[in-house]
């Protein structure tokens, strides 16, 4: 049976991965980056991936690309041969994803239309697309974000097989030798074997896609990414080339068939940016509510929120209610630093029940958020993105929602075991005398709620209750009191 997808779905989707690839680095590579730190010897370098890792962290709060190379965006399309496009065609709603994401992205306009006619294009279109047709009705795609300070010092060699092997070896060393500091290392490497010119050169490209420092599936390749590495690393390149003893943080190698005369070469090289995002099949769905969020929200994120949206929220979030908020409060007037970074965050009015031996939390409802309305406004000038808690808002707290592009989320207070099932951990980081009243940092995945209030005055309370009013009246379903 044909399954249908619309364009329109697509290109939403496409749009989100270049904004979330251009500001949030994978889970992968931070591990790597954070491992390579405490592996390097050299001061300089671990100053270096220091610096990369404070990077990361600014770039999440969404006003700052990673880099300042946001490159061209490479899709790789993996869709089922049982799948219809329906709305336009798929090349177009690929896109125009990408045009949409890099410019509300703030994203650097990059690409020219030909070498010959070096005129800027001014939306960073065309992509560049590759398609697989795979059995089944879904639809996977992934985003490469490719600068040019590595990909111009990647290389390809046709070799024979009578050079065989070692050749291949040297010639992977010998690539990210002559790339030096100018492929911004730590690098991580892409290398296709086999196949034709062209073949190889995709290989090497679709190998960066892995998570970084996933070894092989098959046992020879994996023992040949680790020796890559190791004579890579023994470069000494290090950290921004400054020397050291990382040098790449992966190397990954992809096979295909090839001619029994012919032995291709092709290494790909990745900075220590490495922005990778992809969407799996069941992710890029015609059903876009709810809308999956991970904090810290990126301005980016906010914008798109509209009144009335459900979201399911992931990421770290901060429970703080009455008693937290009026110390939090003495704390800014004070000019001293908060528990947590608020920038880019979402508090969550909440007082837990104590949790059972085993369990991260007990249940934990919202409680009533205009009790903090009158510290609000100073934690939204101080950066706090998110709130979630029930019931109104202030005129003020509304206005500073407004004013400091921030959103108000409502859960559903009879929820709370629903809600604390969402929480996978939980600690006081601040306040522990408050005992429910403390400040909990929590780890949650798809926890439910409702824009209520978002970054054009838009209010669900009223806008619901106007709404059905009306219907309700419309039908004339509605009785007087009996007297």
């Amino acid at each position: 049976m044909t399954r249908t997808l619309a364009s329109t779905t697509i290109t939403e989707a496409v749009r989100q991965l270049c904004i979330d690839a251009n500001y949030r680095m994978s889970p992968e590579m931070i591990a790597a980056l954070q491992r390579a730190r405490e592996q390097e010897e050299s001061p300089q370098g671990r100053q270096v991936l220091g610096q990369l890792l404070e990077n990361w962290r600014i770039a999440g709060q969404g006003i700052f690309p990673i880099c300042q190379d946001t490159g061209y965006a490479v899709l790789f399309v993996e869709l089922g041969q049982d799948l219809h496009i329906t709305g336009g065609s798929l090349n177009e709603a690929l896109t125009e994803g990408v045009r949409q994401g890099y410019r509300e992205g703030y994203l650097r306009k990059s690409l020219v239309r030909s070498p010959l006619r070096r005129e800027n294009t001014g939306d960073n279109t065309p992509p560049i697309i590759y398609y697989d047709v795979v059995p089944g009705e879904g639809c996977s795609i992934a985003l490469l974000v490719k600068g040019c300070g590595c990909d111009n010092r990647s290389a390809l060699r046709m070799l024979t097989p009578a050079e065989g092997m070692e050749a291949a070896r040297d010639f992977i060393v010998e690539t990210v030798a002559q790339a030096g500091p100018n492929a911004s290392p730590p690098v991580i490497v892409g290398v296709g074997l086999g196949g034709t010119f062209e073949k190889a050169a995709l290989l090497s490209k679709k190998a960066l896609l892995r998570p970084v420092g996933q070894p092989s599936s098959d046992p020879e390749v994996a023992a040949l990414e680790r020796e890559m590495l190791k004579r890579i690393n023994a470069l000494g390149i290090g950290p921004a080339g400054f020397g050291g003893t990382v040098t790449a943080l992966a190397v990954h190698v992809e096979l295909f068939a090839t001619h029994i005369a012919a032995l291709p070469v092709a290494v790909n090289l990745d900075c220590h940016s490495h922005r990778c995002k992809a969407m799996r099949r069941d992710e890029v769905s015609t059903d876009t509510s709810p809308i999956a969020l991970r904090t810290p929200l990126l301005d980016v994120d906010v914008a798109r929120l509209r009144t009335g949206d459900a979201v399911l929220i992931s990421g770290i979030i901060y429970g703080a209610r009455d008693a937290a908020h009026q110390r939090m409060a003495a704390l800014l007037e004070r000019g001293e630093p908060f528990p947590f970074d608020v920038r880019g965050q979402v508090i969550y009015y909440v007082g837990p029940t104590p949790a059972r031996p085993g369990f991260p939390i007990g249940s934990a409802g919202p409680t009533t958020a205009s009790r903090m309305d009158r510290y609000t406004p100073a934690l939204l000038a101080a950066g706090l993105r998110g709130m979630i808690g029930k019931g109104v808002r202030s005129v003020a707290v509304r206005d500073a929602i407004r004013q400091y592009r921030a959103v108000y989320f409502g859960a559903v207070e009879g929820a709370a075991a629903l809600l604390a099932s969402t929480v996978l951990r939980a600690k006081v980081i601040a306040y522990p005398d408050l005992g429910p009243e403390a400040i909990y940092q929590l780890e949650v995945r798809d926890f439910p709620a409702l824009v209520i209030h978002d970054i054009y005055g838009g209010d669900l309370y009223e806008e619901g209750r106007l709404r059905y009013c009306k219907q309700i009246s419309a039908r004339g379903e509605f009785h007087e009191q009996s007297t």
